[in-house]
């Protein structure tokens, strides 16, 4: 089940473009059956606003980018990394009561603005917000489902976009050993992407009772940080890398 909590401050200067959040939240209860609460600033406790920091941190960061302001982008929270109620209204998707995703994000180059956002959901459902992602990984989402022996021989392609506890599997492929590949795409991999792949693994097999001897945990990327390689040696992940080679 998903649902919508949009926050804001009913005294700024974006306080005019609520009514029109609310109108597209209302088409989208109507047309999806999401429903959703608006939650006014002066109405939050200290208590409240802790935890609303605490899930706005806790969205999916392939899905939700960069989430503190800086260089001029307007996102949920401040430099000082609290809600930016102020500047900008906030709007946190729920998936099974746990917060998924969050509006306005910077993901890559791209900002994903309240607006926009809930518009492209309205017209293509809740599961819309997974589309987004940052400039490269999409392509190579896209080869690895149309093509995932470019991975490796005898590679077959199961789905894209696997929702577990937690979080969202990029892409499902599995081996000629009939083993399931657990596959995150990164533009630059990092440690975070290492603990991701694991714990994305470790969900669906709880959720699909697969042995973790029947499961492989890969990182697909185009850069890496140093330390990524040792990580994903001490972990049992595979690291590959997408680099482009002249031919002619």
């Amino acid at each position: 089940m998903y649902r919508f909590l949009l926050y804001h401050d009913k005294d700024v200067a974006y306080a005019s473009e609520i009514r029109v959040l609310t109108d597209l939240l209302e088409k989208t209860n109507r047309k999806w059956g999401v429903d959703y609460s608006v939650v006014e600033a002066e109405d939050l406790s200290s208590s409240q606003v802790e935890r609303l920091k605490e899930e706005i941190r806790n969205t999916m960061p392939q899905l939700r980018g960069k989430i503190v302001s800086s260089r001029g982008n307007v996102l949920p929270l401040s430099k000082s990394k609290n809600p930016n109620l102020t500047n900008t209204p906030i709007l946190l998707l729920y998936h099974n009561e746990r917060p998924i995703n969050v509006f306005p994000h910077l993901l890559g180059t791209a900002y994903f603005d309240i607006k926009s956002s809930l518009e492209n959901i309205v017209k293509n459902g809740p599961r819309a917000h997974l589309v987004a992602r940052g400039l490269l990984e999409n392509p190579i989402q896209k080869i690895l489902a149309d093509d995932p022996s470019t991975l490796e021989d005898g590679m077959k392609f199961i789905e894209a976009d696997v929702e577990v506890e937690s979080g969202v599997i990029d892409i499902l492929l599995q081996d000629v050993e009939n083993k399931f590949v657990v596959v995150e795409i990164e533009t630059r991999a990092r440690e975070a992407a290492v603990a991701q792949v694991c714990r994305l693994a470790a969900s669906y097999c709880s959720t699909n009772k697969v042995s973790p001897n029947d499961i492989r945990k890969v990182i697909v990327c185009q850069q890496y940080d140093e330390n990524v390689v040792k990580s994903c040696e001490g972990a049992d992940v595979e690291l590959y890398n997408v680099c482009m080679k002249r031919v002619a």
